[in-house]
């Protein structure tokens, strides 16, 4: 299915214009890097205070967080988007590359999870309490998966297809 999407974008004109212009990938690289570090460096403070750390922080406080973890992910979307239009062939049968849409797709869900059942919850948390054992394994589960996305990101130009 990924495979024949990727054949029926080469040579469009959205993949010709990424191929032809010699400055755009190394411009959406950096944009990348730098949503990475938005959505990463935000996530980092809010799980591990989910996992029970920082306890001097009120629980609610991570929310002023989202934001820039929202734009992070958005930068990190549309830069996704233009490297798979760029390099459909490679990227469409790139083991790296398909186990990391997994892990996103399954931070996703763990996202879904937190804002339905953690969130509402968080304000009645005391600011120097434990969280809940669920707390924690949603936390566990965003650190990993997040962790797992930068690893078989940056694995892409060096593993294996298929």
């Amino acid at each position: 299915m990924l495979e024949s999407f990727a054949l029926s974008i080469v040579d469009g004109s959205l993949n010709r214009w990424i191929v032809e212009t010699y400055w755009l990938w190394p411009v959406l690289e950096i944009v990348h890097f730098v949503g990475l570090s938005l959505l990463l460096g935000g996530l980092i403070i809010i799980d591990l205070r989910l996992a029970g750390l920082f306890r001097s922080m009120r629980p609610t406080a991570t929310h002023k967080l989202v934001p820039l973890v929202l734009i992070g992910f958005g930068l990190n979307l549309v830069t996704g988007i233009l490297f798979f239009y760029g390099d459909p062939l490679r990227y469409s049968v790139n083991i790296g590359f398909q186990i990391k849409m997994v892990l996103v797709v399954l931070a996703g869900l763990n996202t879904l999870f937190y804002y339905r059942k953690i969130k509402p919850v968080m304000h009645s948390w005391g600011t120097n309490a434990d969280t809940p054992p669920v707390a924690k394994i949603v936390a566990i589960t965003s650190l990993s998966a997040w962790g797992g996305v930068l690893l078989f990101g940056r694995l892409i130009p060096y593993v294996g297809t298929g």
